[in-house]
């Protein structure tokens, strides 16, 4: 089973390198559920990822159309790169899926050029404070947002033990912490192993980085970090580099290009690593050990500085050109709204927005879902109010983070230069 085809963003990107792997490919499968009726309505519904998603989404559609027998859904899936390719493709030709999975960086792009049907009928009422704000665009609902996740730093207790390195209190580190327990995990590790590795490509993280120190990547305005923003979080991470607490330019590059797998974390070699919560799960299975995660460090080591909000894990969307919109919308609120819906997906796209699904699946879940929430729950009070979905155009910020991240990595600019690089290709991008 492909794990990593899984996870959004991809592999490369969480690890902070650009780069698009081989095109996946698509393919198609009925519900699963009763025959339908004679004159049922017809839905196609495409989404991505690996075989469990796809067994699991099986299984909801299944009781989606037990449920509602004049409604017949066919799944289109496959991995995630080359999937916004093809949905674009589609959207543009009018012969796109009825219903089918959006991020939070494409959200307002297809809302803005009029491909997203309203999702007014998708109930939000027991929904996290905030959760809807991540689908909404010029005041009305585009995006049902189907998970809500938070970024961490996942760590190897195992790993700290052996280095002779305390855990860090979580609730009050800083990103100068950060840098010298990586370092103090390094010196009291074996040759190869390391406190971190190169990240600067981390759109998730690099954006609640920037929101800390001053402002969020975008704003309502468009772009609204600025370079010394940037300059700082590359710098960061090339000091990392130059000072030997992360591996070597080209041992990073190797690193970032492996599968989950055979990456330094997933083998015992790294001490840190930033990811989406929902990658938890992944590492454990891999590892077959109990991980932690940890909120990402401030600048200030307040706890209400965190400077991270719920975001979208993904999101439902309905297509404007559907001929199929009120029963596109019914199973998008069945999908998130229901706890039948909810007891077979569990935490398979982000931590249920809904609070009564929570509470319905809260025994269901274990392990690293388990922990999960709690991680979630205790980060919530410090949470902060989530800004407009990015612009038009914002789908290309995680590949420019990453380019300029790697020509910063390598040295072929400075740390001023890549940032000033990034802000110039990214506005143009949004503009």
């Amino acid at each position: 089973m492909d794990r990593n085809a899984r996870w959004d963003p991809s592999r490369r990107q969480a690890l902070g390198l650009a780069g698009l792997a081989a095109l996946s490919a698509s393919a198609c499968s009925r519900g699963g559920g009763a025959a339908p009726e004679a004159d049922a309505a017809s839905l196609r519904y495409a989404w991505w990822g690996d075989d469990l998603r796809t067994e699991l989404t099986e299984e909801a559609i299944a009781a989606f159309e037990a449920e509602h027998p004049s409604i017949d859904v066919t799944g289109e899936f496959g991995g995630f790169d080359g999937y916004f390719d093809k949905l674009a493709t589609q959207t543009a030709g009018g012969g796109g899926p009825d219903v089918f999975m959006m991020n939070e960086w494409n959200l307002r792009e297809y809302a803005d050029r009029g491909s997203l049907a309203d999702l007014t009928g998708v109930s939000t009422d027991n929904w996290s404070d905030g959760a809807a704000g991540g689908g909404q665009v010029g005041g009305q609902l585009f995006g049902a947002t189907a998970g809500v996740g938070l970024q961490a730093v996942l760590v190897d207790p195992a790993f700290f033990e052996d280095a002779g390195v305390e855990v860090p209190d979580d609730t009050t580190w800083t990103w100068d912490d950060f840098r010298e327990i990586g370092r103090a995990l390094t010196d009291g590790s074996a040759d190869g192993s390391f406190g971190v590795t190169y990240q600067a490509g981390d759109q998730i993280t690099a954006n609640f980085y920037c929101a800390q120190h001053g402002a969020p990547v975008f704003d309502e305005e468009g772009v609204g970090v600025e370079v010394d923003q940037v300059r700082a979080w590359y710098d960061l991470w090339l000091q990392l580099v130059k000072e030997g607490i992360a591996p070597s330019a080209s041992a990073a590059l190797e690193d970032g290009s492996a599968g989950i797998e055979q990456s330094l974390f997933a083998q015992g070699q790294l001490g840190m690593l930033f990811i989406p919560t929902n990658y938890l799960t992944v590492f454990e299975d891999l590892m077959e050990r109990e991980l932690q995660l940890l909120r990402i460090p401030t600048r200030t080591g307040q706890p209400a500085d965190l400077g991270m909000w719920f975001r979208p894990a993904q999101l439902y969307c309905v297509a404007a050109t559907s001929e199929r919109q009120e029963e596109a919308t019914t199973l998008v609120d069945f999908l998130i709204n229901s706890t039948q819906a909810g007891e077979i997906l569990l935490a398979d796209r982000g931590t249920p927005p809904n609070g009564a699904v929570r509470e319905a699946i809260v025994d269901l879940v274990s392990g690293a879902d388990a922990r999960v929430f709690e991680y979630m729950d205790s980060c919530e009070p410090d949470l902060s109010t989530p800004p407009p979905p990015p612009p038009a155009g914002a789908g290309a910020y995680p590949g420019i983070l990453g380019r300029h991240g790697e020509d910063v990595l390598f040295e072929r600019v400075t740390p001023e230069d890549g940032a000033q690089a990034f802000v110039d290709d990214l506005t143009a991008e949004v503009a």
